[in-house]
Parts: C-alpha cells; structure tokens; sequence
C-alpha cells in the first residue's frame, strides 16, 4: 500500500512537470512564430511570457506539497508533513488563479487587435472588468479561507470559508469568461466570407477554447466527488492535476492561433496587418498603443501578394463584421 502512494506522488510529480513543459512549447511556438512574422511583440505576447512566470511559480508549489504527501495516506504521514502539504498548496492558489486571468488578459488584447467595432470593443472591456473583479476577489478568499494565524489549515483551522463553494465560484467564473470569449470569437469570425473549409479551420483554432471549458467541468466534477473524503492527501491528487491540465489547455490553446500553419494561412487571406497610411492599423496604434491584424475579406488571392518591387499593398479590404 504505501508503495504504490510512493508511486501515486512520483507520478503526479512527472505529470505536473510534463504540462508545465507542454505549456512552455505552446508559448515558445506561439509567440516565436508570430514574432518572426511580425518582428515585434505586441502586450498579448508580454502577458502570456508573463502567465508561463505565474504557471511555473504554480507548478513548483503544487511540486512542493507533491513531495510532502499528494497520494499518500495521511496517517502515514508526520504533522510536519501535512503542515508543509496545506502550506505548499495554499501558495499555489493565487498563481493559480492569476495564470488563468493573465492568459484571458491576453486573449481580449488578441480580440481588440482583430476588430474595430465598438460593439466588440465594449463587449472586450466588460469581459476585463469580470476577469479583474474575479481574479481579486477569488485571491482575496484564497488567501484568507481560514483565520489568522494558520489560513492555510482547513483541516484544524477556525472560522474556514466554504471550500466546496469557493472552488465552484472560481470555476464557474472561469467557465462564465470563457463562453464569453467564444461569443466574442464567433460574433467576429462567423461572417468572414472565405470557403466553408477554411471558415471551419478558422473556427476550430479560435473555438479550441471550448476545451478548457471541459477541462474546468471535470476538475469540478472530480473534486466535488473527493470533497467529502476526509484523508485530503490521499484524494487530492486527482483534483491537483486535473488543475494543471486546465492551466496547461488555457495556455496551449491561447497560443494555438499563432502557431506556424495556421499564421500562414493567416496571411494567405483571412488576416493581415494592415500598414497604409490612415489605415486602420494607424487608428488602432493610436487607440491601443500597438498594432491591428484586422480580419479582411479579399476579393481574389492576388490582393494578398505583395508587388514585387516592394512598394506597399494598398488593396481594398473589409473589416469583419
């Protein structure tokens, strides 16, 4: 019994660490690739470096109260031991929840950059006030779930929030931004005029959001399920990957639109950055401080191609919707 415990936090350990290096891929790839197309990084690129910073910083506490006990039963294990696994466990909680809010930061600034309708727009700011109010007020409880002096002992600790309630709020605030990233992202893309085909791979990238969605649902379901066991450390481990796993999709599939294939067909077409004079790219620089890759509509492919004495394209284009 106590072998395979042994083996149950040596797992979990490989586990976390192989989605950490998953996500830092995902970034590398993503943020690379559009880099070398762009030659520049825009403030989504800086947030999602910066979402990798607060997932690694996650991942090394979560590792900590691994070591400590994550798949063990508590009887086996020494005061010190439990003490260390509710510390290490406790610290991970606002890096969780900022990684979370870094990389939905950095997908509305994606959002802004794509269109130029005020509606959008508005919806994109209403979107970063629920995030912000979420990531504070989910870190505020986090952070003091239990009275001082111990507010990470919910095992001994008094007056203790409702933990059951409070990781349903912190879920459901996730699941609640997501579906209204994907209400953006269709609302954008659904009247591109390009070929079925292509509007259904343009789709499927930004729509990927859906899996973290599945991600939160399962976490919730798992841990809702294990809530009521009372020997924590053995059935938290499930509940604890299952939360790297929806770090891990939120990153990989924020980057995935930037990943190389679809960054060329990308600029096959359907997206550009638009560089006239007066443009709309200039508007936005004035508006956001960077540039726009606003969704254009092309009446034939060649208005795609650059001249070939390298003289700016100025052909006509239609910003979606």
């Amino acid at each position: 019994m106590v072998q395979r415990t042994a083996d149950v936090s040596q797992t979990a350990q490989i586990i976390i660490w192989f989605l950490f290096v998953v996500a830092v891929f995902s970034v590398g790839a993503g943020v690379g690739t559009k880099y070398a197309l762009l030659r520049r990084f825009g403030w989504d690129d800086r947030l999602m470096l910066l979402a990798l910073v607060m997932s690694l910083a996650q991942c090394i506490a979560i590792s900590l109260a691994a070591s400590q006990g994550i798949g063990k039963d508590m009887s086996t294990l020494t005061d010190d031991a439990i003490s260390g696994f509710l510390k290490a466990g406790y610290a991970s909680v606002p890096f969780q929840i900022l990684t979370f809010a870094v990389v939905k930061w950095s997908i509305t600034i994606f959002i802004e950059y794509l269109t130029p309708d005020d509606l959008h727009l508005y919806m994109v700011l209403g979107i970063r006030v629920t995030i912000s109010l979420w990531t504070i007020s989910g870190i505020l409880s986090g952070l003091f779930q239990c009275a001082l002096p111990t507010p990470w002992n919910f095992l001994n600790g008094a007056r203790c929030i409702d933990r059951r309630a409070w990781w349903t709020y912190i879920g459901a605030l996730n699941i609640a931004t997501e579906v209204a990233i994907i209400v953006l992202y269709l609302l954008i893309l659904w009247d591109l005029h390009i070929s079925h085909s292509r509007k259904v791979f343009v789709l499927s990238i930004f729509l990927s959001r859906v899996l973290v969605i599945a991600a939160v649902i399962a976490q919730l379901v798992i841990f809702h399920d294990s809530y009521s066991d009372p020997d924590v450390t053995e059935s938290s481990w499930l509940p604890i990957i299952l939360d790297q796993v929806v770090i891990c999709v939120s990153i990989l599939t924020a980057c995935l639109p930037f990943m190389k294939p679809f960054m060329e067909s990308l600029q096959s077409g359907i997206v550009r950055v638009e560089t006239v004079v007066g443009s709309q790219e200039e508007l936005s620089h004035n508006r956001a401080g960077s540039s726009a890759y606003y969704l254009t509509d092309f009446s034939n492919s060649a208005a795609c191609s650059h001249p070939s004495n390298g003289s700016t394209n100025r052909s006509t284009n239609r910003s979606i919707p």
